[in-house]
């Protein structure tokens, strides 16, 4: 009995001691990266386990580099829902593992993006690691990362240096750029974030408290724990208000066959907005160079065609700005446009009878009705054929002319102003009668007492939309309710 008392003891001495060593070799770990000379603010903390996919409903998503060594894919991919792969640190020191792990990764399925420690000290230091960057790393790569965690320059602000780091990168690819600031140097490193597709920023702590300041990607952990990597990982969470897609999903136009007929790939001269588009100060349209947007049916000058890096025709306009040459948003406009309203005008009054169309093709298939000559329509907006004619849509759904020689935009207060052509009026306050429908102090006749009776023969509106009242006498007088009724 003693002695299987003993044996007893000894096996659970020796599980005891097992398990002490195996805590202790886990938490004495490198950390993930051992290139990083940042001194993060964190503290002591258990590792965080990842050995599937269903042990978290948020996304794994793991940052890589030589540090992790050899990967097991076949394992990582059941877990990986990302990985980011370092590519070089600095010009200098291509890292090692990068081309194995995108091999692994595109093998089995993980979706990737790629990064690089800069070590540039100066703007043209950080030309060179923004194109071996680019060379060393592989083309199927979702987004790329520019890593800061340096301070010291050669006497250009690191901020000037990352813009050009940024800059040079941009001339080769029209994928996401982003970039990872260190938390506790986020202000002095003092990074022009806008020229940035995302922000990536690490913060370490039992808490889980995020960046203070706005972010896409969150660094949370360098001890994450991934089933098939063997060492501390580096694991990051999305901002609440960011999808995984946005990360692993590439854009619509990169995804789609160019057809070129769809495009205009000669300059148009001059266009005419269909529907809201997005202005860039770049050819290649990401996020971070947009510079604003252009509404509906705003006329633009075009000073001329470029193409984006995927070959997508671009519209370079006279602001220096670029703009999409699609044809499903943008329009060349008639040469004769000037003779034609562009602006949606509240009320149009008719010079001529017109007919109404139910498209902008005004055929005789799709004719609706006839409207009379003086009539007023109010019309809801501003329509283009495909030869970049405008149409005037009504507020009834047809379409009518937009040509000036048949239309005429009214005075935004026509409801004040009498429109139906009466036989007589009545005066209600003094008024004077004018020798034209300018009504001006040159132009003024004799004064008409209140309570006067005048014979109107017609009804004649002046250039800016506003009617008179052409009395059977020859000379006008205003047609405002406010005097006549």
């Amino acid at each position: 009995m003693k002695m299987k008392q003993f044996l007893l003891a000894l096996v659970c001495m020796t599980v005891i001691c097992s398990i002490s060593i195996t805590t202790f070799a886990e938490e004495n770990l490198e950390p993930a990266n051992p290139d990083s000379t940042t001194e993060w603010d964190k503290e002591e903390k258990a590792p965080y386990k990842m050995n599937a996919r269903v042990q978290s409903a948020e996304p794994v998503i793991a940052d890589i580099s030589k540090w992790q060594y050899s990967i097991d894919w076949a394992t990582a991919s059941k877990v990986l829902d990302l990985a980011i792969i370092r590519t070089q640190y600095g010009s200098g020191l291509e890292d090692t593992y990068h081309k194995i792990y995108e091999a692994g990764a595109l093998q089995y399925g993980v979706p990737f993006g790629v990064y690089s420690y800069s070590v540039a000290r100066s703007t043209a230091a950080a030309r060179i690691e923004a194109n071996t960057f680019y060379d060393r790393a592989n083309k199927n790569a979702k987004f790329y990362v520019i890593d800061i965690e340096e301070t010291a320059t050669d006497g250009e602000s690191v901020r000037d240096i990352i813009n050009a780091y940024v800059a040079e990168l941009r001339k080769k690819t029209d994928k996401k750029i982003g970039v990872y600031i260190a938390h506790h140097l986020y202000n002095q490193l003092n990074i022009d974030t806008s020229k940035f597709d995302f922000v990536w920023i690490p913060r370490y702590s039992n808490t889980n408290t995020p960046p203070d300041y706005e972010y896409h990607l969150w660094q949370y952990t360098d001890q994450g724990k991934v089933a098939g990597i063997n060492t501390n990982v580096d694991l990051n969470r999305l901002n609440p208000n960011v999808s995984l897609d946005f990360f692993t999903k590439d854009s619509s136009e990169n995804n789609k066959p160019i057809d070129l007929s769809n495009y205009y790939t000669k300059n148009p001269k001059k266009v005419a907005i269909r529907k809201k588009v997005n202005q860039y100060n770049n050819k290649n349209f990401t996020t971070s160079r947009k510079t604003g947007s252009l509404s509906k049916n705003t006329i633009v000058e075009v000073k001329g065609m470029d193409y984006s890096s995927k070959g997508i025709p671009r519209l370079m306009l006279a602001n220096g700005m670029y703009i999409t040459a699609s044809k499903s948003y943008v329009t060349k406009l008639i040469s004769n446009i000037d003779d034609y309203y562009t602006a949606v005008p509240k009320n149009v009054v008719l010079k001529k009878a017109v007919r109404t169309y139910s498209s902008t093709s005004f055929t005789a298939a799709k004719e609706v009705s006839k409207i009379n000559k003086d009539k007023i329509v109010s019309i809801a907006d501003i329509d283009y054929t495909t030869g970049g004619a405008p149409r005037l849509k009504t507020t009834s759904g047809t379409y009518i002319t937009a040509n000036k020689k048949y239309v005429l935009k009214t005075t935004a207060k026509i409801s004040n102003y009498i429109t139906v052509k009466p036989s007589k009026v009545k005066t209600v306050k003094k008024i004077y009668q004018y020798k034209s429908t300018s009504l001006t102090t040159a132009n003024r006749d004799i004064a008409i007492a209140k309570g006067k009776s005048l014979k109107v023969s017609a009804i004649v509106y002046t250039n800016g939309g506003t009617p008179r009242l052409k009395l059977s006498n020859g000379y006008y007088i205003t047609a405002n309710k406010k005097y006549v009724q």
